[in-house]
């Protein structure tokens, strides 16, 4: 039964966040692909510009341009809403392997709000419910600052963790610190096109470190369930 309980928690923790990760990059590549084109201040692009288009222009049901949007909406939302409950399982977990002491229960509980709030940022495409849709795109980051704040100090107290592994961290809570700000007193990409292409750099940069983000996390605790 031990052994039972100890393969489910590293799968839960470990596997299945590499695999949800796979398939949320897939998801993405694919919904970039077939992206019929436009953005923000230009509605004659034809495809998907990396430095000029916002990723949540993938789950909009109809272009800036008005091009129907919906094979590249459906595949962007459905790898929002797989990486939301890949999170909250992820948090349920977490918690456990500090004991579910206190600021690891805070800290999953802010894990759990980013991500309710990435669920959120699929539930409300930016062309039919653009305020609900800000707001939790805002809040995804700062939940998710908190909650990666708390565990990063769980983590140099914990024993079993190499403190090698806070370097990681530090690097996602600094660029989600900056990004955050960014967000809230960075020029509005509607302003110029230098303004679009440092707002979509910015939010591409955090994404690139979300993903560090996870691989370094189910690494750490991966040696720590092996431990046990």
């Amino acid at each position: 039964m031990i052994m039972k309980n100890m393969d489910l928690k590293y799968f839960l923790m470990i596997v299945f966040p590499r695999i949800a990760l796979s398939f949320f990059l897939f998801c993405i590549i694919v919904s970039m692909y077939i992206y019929p084109g436009s953005t923000y201040i230009n509605h004659d692009t034809t495809r998907y510009l990396f430095n000029e288009n916002f990723l949540s222009d993938l789950g909009r049901t109809i272009t800036h341009g008005g091009q129907n949007n919906f094979h590249s909406s459906f595949l962007f939302n459905l790898a929002l809403v797989f990486g939301g409950i890949t999170y909250i399982i992820f948090f349920s977990q977490t918690h456990k392997i500090f004991n579910s002491n206190t600021l690891s229960k805070i800290g999953s509980l802010l894990g759990l709000g980013g991500a309710l709030s990435m669920i959120g940022v699929a539930l409300t495409p930016s062309d039919l419910m653009y305020d609900p849709h800000i707001f939790f795109n805002m809040w995804i980051f700062r939940f998710f600052l908190l909650s990666t704040l708390c565990y990063s100090w769980l983590m140099y107290k914990h024993n079993g963790i190499n403190n090698y592994y806070l370097i990681g961290n530090l690097i996602f809570i600094i660029f989600l610190l900056v990004y955050v700000l960014i967000l809230i007193y960075g020029p509005s990409p509607r302003e110029s096109a230098f303004a679009l292409i440092f707002q979509v750099t910015a939010q591409k940069i955090i994404l690139f470190n979300f993903i560090l983000s996870i691989l370094v996390q189910t690494v750490a605790y991966s040696k720590v369930i092996h431990s046990k």
